[in-house]
């Protein structure tokens, strides 16, 4: 049996734990609320860059030492930065999540930011950044993330501006920790097999040391607005988004946006990819996305062509969002909401995610969901939500970016010969 608790410290720190029998392993980890969402034009890519730097070392370890002692253990520790959080995480055996405890709250309550260090990571991260801008299909999101949310620090990359990252320094790195890395700002989450009880004996000594600061609050609902960009380069295909506004994740039709987007292009037996790949042959790789923040959303298309081909297979893209709004067939309705299902309790299964997805509840909803009531929301959407869905998403102007040797005026004008508007 799975059994989950919540305990909030005296200081305001919020402790969720998920026990799962059967596991000899216990995954743990801290949530921050504090990522891109925090930031502006003037420090854009600094919550990123103290996550890397949390890493380098502390008043009592250097950056081998944090390696070496979680290492010693079999154990493994990352980290990453989102819009919305950051997020610090170890999976160990279970007799070692003291050890794993120990290192996450150093790092995170003592680290040196060192200046040497320093500026050894601001190459690293520096070398991140041109790696994604010379991957199109990863820097293709990030224009996409832009033009949907221009001026607003939702549509700022992660991964920051690199006249900003060229100039951070540890001043900055400590006031903003000082600032966003306090008790009311954190959850503390494990899933495995754990004991709640003893994790709180655990937290006692590891956990309260953070400060009781008032963190800022950052909890807007951002203005989609839509646009188009295209960034033209030599490449042999051309990767395009045709991307729309979406809902957030406590809006009461994120799970009708996610089964529209499925149905739209989430697998092999989706409309997406039988239509544009299996029947034309018209690229290798099409899919549908949905991507949810608190308060807001986007969904989309993402492909990869010829130029020659862009034309066509923008053509078809539209006439298969179009007919959404009024055909979904009983069959693939039925394969979708199984998808949702199966991946829910599959996802059960890796202490990981499921630590995760209990940290991420706690901090959207207030408390760790229930696999019984997800499964309600899953069962409770019918065909018709699902056509209204698609009606509402393709209601709204489109935005649309492309990376490769054309423009993107040949996907803007098949969407609008097929009704969908591309500007407000």
């Amino acid at each position: 049996m799975n059994t989950v608790k919540s305990t909030t410290l005296d200081n305001g720190i919020r402790v969720v734990t998920k026990n799962i029998e059967g596991f000899d392993s216990i995954a743990i980890g801290y949530w921050i609320g504090a990522g891109g969402l925090c930031e502006d034009k003037s420090n854009n890519g600094i919550s990123h860059f103290l996550e890397h730097m949390a890493f380098k070392g502390t008043t009592s370890r250097t950056a081998l030492d944090i390696a070496e002692e979680i290492e010693s253990v079999g154990g493994y520790m990352n980290a990453y930065t989102s819009k919305e959080v950051t997020a610090y995480y170890a999976k160990v055996l279970r007799d070692d999540v003291q050890t794993a405890l120990s290192i996450l709250s150093d790092i995170l309550q003592n680290p040196t930011f060192a200046t040497d260090e320093l500026e050894k990571e601001r190459k690293v991260i520096l070398q991140e950044l041109y790696q994604v801008k010379d991957t199109p299909d990863d820097i293709i999101f990030d224009y996409f993330q832009n033009i949907c949310f221009q001026d607003q620090s939702l549509g700022f990359p992660i991964i920051g501006l690199e006249d900003v990252i060229s100039r951070i320094n540890r001043d900055d790195l400590h006031a903003y920790r000082s600032t966003h890395y306090n008790a009311d700002n954190i959850i503390f989450a494990a899933a495995g097999n754990v004991s709640h009880d003893a994790l709180l004996d655990m937290a006692q000594e590891n956990l309260c040391a953070f400060k009781t600061d008032i963190s800022p609050v950052h909890d807007a609902k951002y203005e989609y607005r839509s646009g188009s960009f295209s960034d033209v380069r030599d490449l042999e295909q051309v990767h395009a988004i045709i991307g729309f506004n979406g809902v957030g994740n406590i809006n009461s039709d994120y799970y009708i946006m996610a089964i529209s987007s499925s149905i739209l292009g989430g697998g092999m037996s989706s409309r997406l990819f039988q239509e544009v790949r299996e029947k034309r042959g018209l690229c290798y790789s099409i899919y549908s996305f949905s991507s949810s923040y608190k308060r807001n959303g986007l969904c989309g298309v993402y492909s990869a062509t010829t130029a020659d081909n862009l034309a066509e297979l923008s053509k078809v893209v539209t006439n298969v969002m179009n007919n959404m709004r009024h055909n979904i067939s009983q069959k693939e309705f039925k394969i979708t909401k199984a998808q949702f299902k199966a991946n829910l309790l599959m996802a059960a299964e890796n202490n990981t995610t499921s630590c995760e997805q209990i940290a991420h509840q706690t901090r959207i909803f207030g408390r760790p969901l229930s696999q019984k009531e997800i499964l309600e929301q899953i069962n409770a959407v019918t065909i018709d939500d699902v056509k209204n869905m698609m009606d509402k998403i393709l209601s709204s102007p489109a935005s649309v970016v492309t990376v490769g040797k054309c423009d993107c005026s040949a996907v803007l004008t098949e969407l609008e010969a097929g009704g969908i508007l591309t500007c407000w």
